[in-house]
Formats: structure tokens, C-alpha cells, sequence
């Protein structure tokens, strides 16, 4: 059964329809939302560039494909979303030197079994060839969930939540990184997880979701 539509399929690998898939709306560099999550990102200097796939459409497609990505370990839509930015990143002719998923904090990790970043991390990989560097940075504060949150509480409540570890510049000093996540909305996350890499020593910071959210 189709996840986001329930219609049988016959092929029983297959988690998603092609009509839901082909029913998400697709990115470009001169769709309104892109060009202002684009701007919100690099507004605050820490973020070059945006790589991003789709629209996250509330009770869409997409958000049935996140919360199977996320809650229900529909791991290989993670690895799958990522070969598309990959794709995106390649034909752009972004520079990257080492991929980094944004980090779960360890309560939440622990709760999940893994984290979906990692595995949007994997499937960029697989199409630009670049190492992926799980290690580096982690998150410090268990935040609450930002979907509720107004612009100004979600920069609150990600401030000083994360941190790179010890020797971490020794991995990030003087690369281009791919900051990566599932969903980009205000930038909030982002922006506090970049700050902590260039900290380290990173030369630059593109970021990369597999869809943006109103």
C-alpha cells in the first residue's frame, strides 16, 4: 500500500506510489520559496549557498514521506531524497569537499535508532563522491519540536544548540561543507549548526534539504 494515497502496489519493495511522487512540487532556483529561504539562510552570513528538492505541503505527499523517514524507518526514502540533491548538486556545480548531517541530539537519537539526516547524507554521497562526516558536531540541548514555533522562538529556541567536539577542526578546517537536513523552514536549525562549523575553521557552508516548508 501506497503511504500517502493507501493504493495497493504491486511491487511490494515499493512504499510510494509514482502518481504521489509525481504530485510533490518540485524546486527551482526562481520558485518564491526558495529565493526566501534562500534569503532568510544567507541573511545571517553563515550559509553560501541553498540546495533543495521540494515544497513540504502540509498533509502532501512529502509529509508522508518525512514522518515514514523519520518514525517508521523507512530508511531507503532517505537514501533516495539524497540522490536527488546529489543530482541537484551536481549539475549546479556546487562545491563540496565533505558532507555533514545536521546532528539528532543523543536522547532523541537514542529514541529513533538513527538519524534521517544520515541517510539523505548517504544517497548525496553515492552521486558526488564526498565523504560524510558524522562526527564533528553535535547537538547540545534537547530543543522542543519547532513546528509550532514563531520565527522568533525558533532562533531562541536554537541558540547555542550545538557544538563541534573535540578535534573536530582537524576534519573541517579549510573544507567547503554540505550541511544537510530532511526539511529546511526558517533556517533556524541550520544557521546554529553552521555557526559552530565555521567556528571550527570550515571555509564554507552550502545547505541542503530534501524539501523546504512554508
Amino acid at each position: 500500500m501506497c503511504i500517502s494515497c493507501n493504493t495497493p502496489l504491486p511491487d511490494g519493495s515499493q512504499k510510494i506510489c509514482r502518481n504521489c511522487w509525481d504530485a510533490i512540487p518540485a524546486l527551482t532556483k526562481d520558485h518564491s520559496l526558495y529565493q526566501e529561504t534562500r534569503g532568510k539562510l544567507l541573511a545571517e552570513g553563515c550559509i553560501d549557498d541553498l540546495i533543495s528538492c521540494y515544497v513540504f505541503e502540509r498533509e502532501g505527499p512529502f509529509q508522508h514521506i518525512a514522518h515514514a523517514l523519520k518514525y517508521q524507518e523507512y530508511k531507503s526514502f532517505g537514501v533516495e531524497l539524497g540522490k536527488q540533491i546529489g543530482g541537484l548538486v551536481r549539475d549546479w556545480n556546487v562545491e563540496v569537499d565533505i558532507i555533514v548531517p545536521v546532528p539528532l541530539h543523543r536522547i532523541k537519537h537514542r529514541e529513533r535508532g538513527y538519524n534521517q539526516s544520515e541517510f539523505i547524507a548517504q544517497g548525496i554521497a553515492s552521486i558526488i563522491g564526498k565523504p560524510i562526516i558524522v562526527d564533528a558536531v553535535r547537538r547540545t540541548r534537547h530543543t522542543q519540536t519547532q513546528t509550532t514555533l514563531t520565527l522568533e522562538e525558533r532562533y531562541k529556541n536554537m541558540k547555542d544548540a550545538f557544538e563541534t567536539v573535540p578535534g573536530a577542526s582537524k576534519k573541517l578546517y579549510g573544507k567547503t561543507c554540505l550541511l544537510v537536513d530532511d526539511v529546511i523552514t526558517t533556517g533556524a536549525t541550520t544557521n546554529s549548526c553552521a555557526r559552530e562549523i565555521l567556528a571550527a575553521g570550515a571555509k564554507s557552508i552550502n545547505a541542503a534539504s530534501a524539501a523546504l516548508a512554508k
